[in-house]
């Protein structure tokens, strides 16, 4: 939906659970607003990670694995 510009407080974060190789609307709205927007392949990635943990007792590392992701997109 639109937002209205102003909308945003000082050092707003902003964060759309889709990921891809461009930034989504909102991400790019909220950039435009002064606000930082980031994407959910990081949460996607950390969420594995967990759930790894839960059945195989181990933690991977997730910075490499978010970088390699990043790279192919």
């Amino acid at each position: 939906p639109p937002l209205a510009d102003g909308l945003l407080g000082d050092n707003a974060f902003c964060y759309d659970m889709m990921y891809g190789a461009e930034p989504t609307a909102f991400v790019r709205w909220a950039e435009s607003q002064g606000g930082r927007g980031v994407d959910g392949l990081g949460m996607l990635v950390e969420q594995a990670a967990e759930s790894f943990l839960i059945w195989r007792g181990l933690k991977p590392e997730t910075a490499p694995v978010i970088a390699a992701l990043r790279q192919a997109l």
